[in-house]
C-alpha cells in the first residue's frame, strides 16, 4: 500500500498535512455519533481523520489561528489553554481521545443492512 500522508521532517509538517489537519478537525466537528469515521482528501486519496491526527501528534509547528479556532469549538477553550497548547501536536493529542470514542461507537453500531434484515425477519 502506498503511503499517502507525508512524513514530518524534524518535527515539521508540509502544508498539505497542515491543511489536512484543519480539514480533519472540521470533519471531526461534524462527525455524528454512530456514523463511520470521516475521510479527508490528501493528495487525491481519502484518508481517515484518525490517521491525520496520529501523524500530526509529533508536529512541532505552531497552530494557525483559523485552525486553533476550529479546535477550540471541539475542545473546551479553557482545556486547550490550560494544556498550554499552541502546537499541532498539542491539538492532535487533545482530539485523539474524542476521535477514538466516536470510532468505537461507530464500530459498535450494527450496519444499516443488518438492521434492515433483522427488521424484515421480525416483521415477517
Amino acid at each position: 500500500m502506498q503511503k499517502v500522508l507525508p512524513e514530518l521532517y524534524e518535527g515539521h509538517a508540509p502544508i498539505t498535512l497542515q491543511n489536512a489537519f484543519h480539514d480533519a478537525l472540521e470533519a471531526l466537528e461534524e462527525w455524528k455519533e454512530g456514523n463511520e469515521e470521516p475521510l479527508v482528501p490528501v493528495d487525491g486519496f481519502n484518508v481517515p481523520i484518525s490517521h491525520v491526527f496520529a501523524r500530526m501528534s509529533a508536529c512541532t509547528d505552531l497552530l494557525p489561528l483559523r485552525t486553533r479556532d476550529v479546535l477550540e469549538t471541539i475542545i473546551d477553550k479553557g482545556s486547550f489553554r490550560a494544556s498550554g497548547g499552541s502546537l499541532y501536536a498539542d491539538g492532535a493529542k487533545l482530539v485523539m481521545p474524542l476521535c477514538v470514542e466516536l470510532l468505537t461507537l461507530s464500530l459498535l453500531r450494527p450496519s444499516a443492512s443488518l438492521a434492515q434484515l433483522h427488521k424484515a425477519c421480525v416483521d415477517a
